[in-house]
């Protein structure tokens, strides 16, 4: 019973054998473990950034000139006093230089406004701010006879040439003086203002204006500045 068993035993490894005579090799090493291979990586290195500081630009001072304002001078305004008056010359002004001998600026001064003088003629017009003059030559002594026998007329201490009809309408300064004849006087001219005249309110020598409004126009920077009438016998 022993050798039955025996047999059967060695029939069943003969079967598990496959009857292949080739030998299977059983590799018998033992199975290499091999390590997890390990990485280390070195740790990163940050890299800071890199700081560029850039100076801040230079600012140079800018430098401030300070012009000093230029002096401004106040303009000055001169007034000239006027020159023809009655304060410098009188009521009845000598003959000028270069008159021809005619009493104050004589009576040649060409055509147009009459320049600054004492001028000799006739009233013949008033508005509020002018005056219409008709210019005459006034001569008066032995210049007076000399024209007055020159145009075959009486000699007296005075003689008037009237030749030219023309007028000239004349400004008048309405703050100025006029001076009248009041008859019921001594004819001693009298002051009244240039606005006034020739409205005095007196009892007058001759009417003026009008063709016998005989006088004296004393003239500065172009106007008009006194008046004086001349009494005519």
């Amino acid at each position: 019973m022993k050798l039955i068993a025996l047999l059967a035993v060695l029939t069943l490894l003969l079967v598990g054998c496959g009857g292949n005579s080739s030998t299977s090799s059983t590799d018998t090493s033992a199975p290499t473990t091999s390590a997890p291979a390990t990485t280390t990586t070195a740790p990163s290195t940050t890299t800071a950034p890199a700081t560029t500081t850039t100076a801040p630009p230079t600012t140079t001072e800018a430098t401030t000139t300070t012009t000093a304002a230029p002096t401004t001078t106040a303009s000055t305004t001169t007034t000239t006093a006027p020159e023809y008056t009655v304060a410098n010359y009188g009521f009845f002004p000598d003959p000028f230089p270069g008159s021809d001998d005619a009493n104050g600026s004589g009576c040649t001064p060409g055509a147009g406004q009459l320049p600054d003088g004492i001028w000799f003629g006739f009233v013949k017009g008033v508005t509020a701010d002018t005056l219409t003059f008709d210019l005459a030559c006034f001569w008066t002594g032995d210049a007076a006879a000399v024209r007055a026998t020159a145009d075959g007329q009486e000699v007296l201490d005075f003689y008037i040439r009237n030749q030219n009809p023309a007028t000239r309408t004349m400004p008048r300064d309405t703050a100025g003086t006029a001076y009248w004849l009041d008859a019921s006087g001594d004819l001693t001219p009298q002051a009244v203002p240039m606005s006034n005249w020739p409205d005095t309110g007196g009892t007058r020598y001759v009417p003026c204006p009008g063709d016998n409004c005989a006088a004296w126009v004393y003239i500065n920077g172009g106007v008009i500045t006194e008046l004086v009438e001349q009494y005519l016998p």
